[in-house]
């Protein structure tokens, strides 16, 4: 396997047509094979041994992410809501993904800091994988959408028809935790952390990233949300 490439500027032909089709057809689709079909072993290698063109695979995947957050949501979105959502909001929710995942590529630096010599811009595919798990969160509000239909008053006033309707949504997001935090924990071990301790502070690590970057998106879209 292609050694890392240890610069920290990304490729200048990082959006060049060319590159971005390469990334979308080859790198992307193997990065989703390997972290679902083998989300063990192959999410451990991908971390121990990152490829050739990973830190900027990594940077195409935040921006990946952060563009989805920007057009989903409007098309999620009812149609009096769409009226009312601004491009300001918009560009803040996508923004906010991708402080999620920096949020978790900082976790993940300042773990392996305690240990080790961690470099951040190696640490951003930790979030940036972390990152799927934000587009997976989008894809289950899109199943909510289409097989329980809109969630109304009277739903959020009669628990068990909310819970009815949310179910679904509910074990997905169970998965994509435990997704997230199968990534946080490769990326631990492959650092040379014991088992033990990465098995435990993963789920914590994860919680704990969920948890600022609510505070940090709270803050960010107050303004912009008080008016509902």
């Amino acid at each position: 396997m292609e050694s890392y490439d240890n610069t920290t500027v990304p490729d200048p032909k990082l959006m060049d047509k060319d590159n971005l089709k390469s990334f979308y057809k080859e790198q992307l689709p193997s990065l989703l094979k390997t972290v679902f079909l083998n989300p063990i072993s192959g999410t451990f290698e991908l971390f121990k041994n990152p490829q050739k063109g990973a830190y900027n695979n990594s940077i195409l995947l935040l921006l990946s992410t952060m563009a989805l957050y920007l057009v989903v949501p409007y098309l999620l979105a009812g149609k009096y809501i769409r009226e009312v959502l601004s491009l300001g909001v918009l560009l803040k929710i996508s923004i906010s993904s991708g402080v999620f995942i920096l949020v978790i590529s900082a976790l993940a630096f300042g773990i392996k800091s305690i240990s080790g010599k961690p470099i951040f811009k190696n640490e951003l595919l930790v979030g940036a994988l972390c990152g799927i798990g934000l587009v997976l969160v989008l894809v289950s509000f899109v199943f909510v959408r289409v097989f329980s239909g809109n969630i109304d008053l009277f739903d959020m006033m009669d628990p068990s028809r909310l819970l009815s309707k949310l179910r679904l949504l509910l074990v997905f997001t169970l998965y994509i935790f435990l997704f997230m935090v199968n990534i946080f924990q490769q990326s631990l071990k492959a650092s040379g952390t014991k088992d033990a301790i990465s098995w435990y502070i993963s789920p914590l690590a994860i919680l704990l990233a969920f948890y600022v970057w609510g505070k940090i998106t709270t803050a960010f879209l107050k303004p912009d949300m008080s008016p509902f």
